[in-house]
């Protein structure tokens, strides 16, 4: 598994994390923010640490990122899901070293949200990056002291058909990620990007793990997912 050292989103990423959603017992749903239908801009920012790890031939790689933001547009339908920006920064690696992640080709479209009536794993709702998707390409550079590689380029994708699906939490959720955090959240539990190019070691995917809190940009007002 090859690493990262910032968030794609598509993912990371986000994939992002505001751009589409699906699962099962999911349908269309609405979002709303001061108890009117919202469309526009969203914000994501970390709370906690972020990881991105993989297993290269060499070895196991795991970025620990203190901060990520994820900037993304969506109708209050939850369609017309768009990535615009991506920040991953203070990442640090298990090899000594530090990584530095780009998302290239922004924004990435593709995608919707929906409402989970079954609130399944206790999420609300979840949101869908559609794989394959040819215009993710987030790049990882990352030194590794420990293997004593001063630089190793990775580059990092959605290339199967496997959707990546991030849980939401609407801000009264008693069961979401950070209790004490008071608005909306997301939820990045192992989602994956996939290898295009790079260094030969680099690892053949790269994990995601974190959690975000979710809120209207500008503003930081709370948004609320319903049927």
């Amino acid at each position: 598994m090859r690493k990262l050292g910032k968030i794609a989103i598509p993912l990371v990423g986000s994939t992002a994390l505001l751009i589409g959603m699906t699962g099962s017992a999911l349908a269309s749903g609405t979002i709303t923010s001061g108890g009117s239908p919202y469309t526009g801009n969203v914000l994501a920012t970390n709370l906690g640490s972020v990881t991105l790890s993989g297993l290269s031939s060499l070895g196991s790689i795991i970025n620990t990122c203190t901060s990520a933001s994820l900037g993304a547009y969506t109708k209050s339908d939850g369609t017309g899901g768009q990535l615009n920006s991506v920040s991953l920064t203070g990442c640090t690696n298990n090899r000594g070293g530090t990584t530095t992640v780009t998302a290239l080709n922004m924004p990435y479209t593709g995608g919707h949200v929906d409402y989970d009536s079954t609130h399944a794993s206790n999420r609300d709702g979840t949101i869908t990056i559609n794989a394959p998707n040819p215009s993710v390409d987030v790049k990882a550079v990352l030194t590794l002291p420990a293997w004593g590689i001063s630089s190793m380029e990775c580059h990092y994708g959605l290339t199967t058909s496997t959707a990546l699906t991030i849980n939401v939490y609407n801000p009264t959720n008693a069961n979401k990620p950070v209790p004490s955090n008071p608005h909306g959240q997301g939820k990045l539990a192992g989602q994956s990007l996939q290898f295009i190019s790079g260094d030969s070691r680099c690892p053949a995917s790269a994990s995601a793990n974190g959690n975000f809190q979710i809120v209207t940009d500008p503003g930081g007002a709370d948004l609320v997912l319903g049927p």
